[in-house]
């Protein structure tokens, strides 16, 4: 395994003082496994912290993965679904979609009174951009973490099948029967 990929034993987390408070839970053997309830967990609870999170995702999604039991890593790993590369096209998505939530029209967008300072500009601005844009990005965490949880399932559950169908198949070609017709079963 590279060096860059191996995870912190349990000791390593106990002797870091920042870590100490919290060792107890990010030692716990349920947050490392990589298992099918796990990953699926850790997939919709880092895609909803990777969008509904401005910064800082990987964090919250690392505590969000400690409270629900899910896999660590790959909570941490979903977060980056939303990147500095895809950042502009998730926000003006996120935008577009959330005006249409709220029923924003195009007129209303930044209608600020004539004798308006910058102040109250500003703050109209972000009030009228942010306010979609996060609506949006909250529509995009819930429906992504779904999308990512159903999508561990089914992948795994297709996965297993493969594994299942391989063997069925080895053990049909070593007893010399047809692997379609219940090999080794009378």
């Amino acid at each position: 395994m590279p060096g860059w990929l191996k995870l912190p034993k349990r000791e390593e987390l106990e002797a870091n003082r920042y870590l100490r408070p919290f060792a107890r839970h990010l030692s716990s053997p349920l947050v490392w496994r990589f298992n099918r309830r796990g990953v699926a967990r850790g997939t919709a609870l880092g895609l909803f912290a990777g969008f509904a999170v401005p910064m800082a995702q990987t964090p919250f999604a690392a505590v969000f993965a400690v409270a629900a039991r899910a896999n660590l890593p790959v909570a941490a790993a979903a977060t980056f679904i939303t990147n500095p590369l895809t950042m502009p096209f998730i926000w003006v998505m996120a935008f577009i979609v959330g005006k249409q939530a709220i029923g924003m029209q195009n007129d209303t967008l930044f209608r600020l009174a004539p004798g308006a300072g910058r102040l109250e500009q500003a703050i109209g601005w972000t009030v009228n951009l942010a306010g979609p844009t996060y609506v949006g990005l909250l529509i995009f965490a819930v429906v992504g973490a779904a999308a990512g949880w159903m999508s561990v399932h089914l992948g795994w559950r297709l996965w297993v099948g493969q594994r299942w169908n391989r063997r069925k198949r080895i053990r049909a070609a070593r007893d010399g029967q047809p692997a379609g017709l219940g090999a080794g079963r009378t």
